[in-house]
């Protein structure tokens, strides 16, 4: 069973219209692996602690070894991975000495760090692959790659050092990123055109699972839009009014604040200033459009919850806005609104958290929400990284739907864009 479709959850009749679902690509059915050199595009991009630099989840990369790597290996594959972490110039933007670490210990199989991508050490690395005197290697982030997020066609991705140089030391192309699937970038898009190229299981089971939501899901539908992307969570909200795809749009978290802004309330300096430093001004009058097409969709926080000079918890109605303290969360009788569409609600969406989780006296809101999607009986997905990473804190990851390993590829997948990690193995020449 894929990682995050579970039995107890999901009917078996949906399951089955899952699994019939035509998904436009081969998977890994369509290969034999005894003894193939497989090159697996993973999405390991893990969320690192700024303190520390330690991982603070490791959903995706658990994910990864229970489901797709497991089965390459039981079934006699030699496998090197390719991943990213972080971009080029951010404190995240590491090497993957950590992650084959990590997997060394949830595979219980020695996993060997490769300090390259393509070059000298990766060539005789692949070498030792293919004599079987490794069994896992773990090459360089990918984004060490100078050409790696450089946008091109397809068919130039696939002529680039990277691609042209695994490609002939390896069997088959194996993409399980489905993370990083929006992205058009050499290891994401290259590889189908010059080799036997396939979907992994997580990425197969990501298509079937929202494909499903998009076409059969039962409404009314409910969306819950948290976290601090203004821009994709406008965009999505303007997707879901024109397409009808939602009967609710519940808003928490900065786009909230964004848009209780936008009904006329001023919400005090210290969170005016926070969505200005997010670039709320220049998304501001775009939003007030997208609210008077949408409004009757468009459900808003009815008390919020901020932080007092003192550090307690403060609740409080919209009524006593403006106020010159951070909010942090969204209050009781807005949670208890959640819980009343939530009776009626068939199918349930949410991405990002409806507040600060992260600090114990502002997780309320999220933690009761995510308690009441789980204890419906909606058919519920949830996605993005805070969001999965707040699942797995709560312990509320199993009781869901399915839990999507992605957060702006889920976003664009909603949206019903084409995805260019999918439109390659699409194309696929072999």
């Amino acid at each position: 069973m894929p990682y995050g479709i579970l039995r107890g959850k999901v009917r078996e009749d949906i399951l089955e219209q899952m699994n019939k679902i035509d998904v436009g690509f081969k998977t890994m059915d369509d290969f034999e692996f005894e003894n193939k050199v497989v090159v697996l595009r993973t999405d390991m991009n893990l969320p690192l602690d700024p303190k520390t630099n330690m991982p603070i989840d490791l959903t995706r990369m658990r994910v990864l070894a229970e489901t797709t790597l497991t089965e390459l290996l039981v079934r006699g594959a030699r496998v090197a991975i390719l991943t990213h972490q972080g971009r080029p110039g951010d404190p995240d933007f590491t090497t993957t000495d950590l992650h084959a670490k990590l997997l060394s210990k949830m595979l219980k199989t020695k996993v060997i760090y490769v300090p390259d991508v393509y070059g000298p050490k990766a060539v005789d690395a692949l070498k030792k692959l293919r004599e079987g005197e490794y069994r896992i290697v773990m090459l360089e982030n990918v984004r060490t790659d100078p050409d790696e997020m450089i946008k091109r066609p397809f068919e130039e991705q696939a002529k680039t050092k990277q691609v042209q140089t695994l490609s002939v030391l390896c069997d088959i192309y194996v993409n399980d990123a489905f993370a990083a699937a929006h992205r058009a970038n050499v290891s994401l898009t290259g590889y189908p055109f010059v080799m036997p190229s396939c979907a992994g299981r997580v990425m197969e089971w990501e298509v079937r699972a929202l494909t499903w939501l998009l076409q059969y899901s039962e409404k009314p539908r409910l969306y819950i839009l948290g976290g601090t992307k203004l821009d994709d969570a406008i965009s999505m909200i303007e997707h879901l009014g024109e397409t009808g795809k939602a009967d609710w749009i519940f808003l928490a978290g900065l786009i909230g604040n964004l848009y209780l802004k936008v009904v006329g309330y001023n919400l005090g300096e210290v969170n005016e200033k926070l969505l200005e430093r997010k670039g709320a001004v220049l998304l501001y009058e775009g939003a007030k459009i997208v609210y008077e097409k949408y409004k009757e969709k468009i459900i808003l926080p009815q008390d919020l919850a901020a932080e007092t000079p003192k550090n307690e918890r403060f609740e409080f109605p919209l009524s006593a806005l403006p106020l010159n303290m951070p909010i942090k969360d969204i209050g009781m009788k807005t949670c208890e609104l959640i819980e009343d569409i939530l009776n009626e609600a068939k199918t349930v969406i949410i991405s990002g958290p409806v507040g600060v989780y992260e600090e114990p006296l502002f997780n309320y809101g999220t933690k009761r929400v995510l308690k009441a999607i789980a204890s419906s009986n909606s058919f519920s997905v949830a996605g993005g990284g805070h969001t999965v990473a707040a699942l797995n804190i709560f312990g509320y990851a199993e009781k869901f739907s399915h839990v999507s390993t992605g957060g702006g590829a889920l976003t664009e997948m909603l949206m019903e864009k084409e995805l260019p990690g999918i439109a390659a193995l699409k194309q696929a020449r072999f």
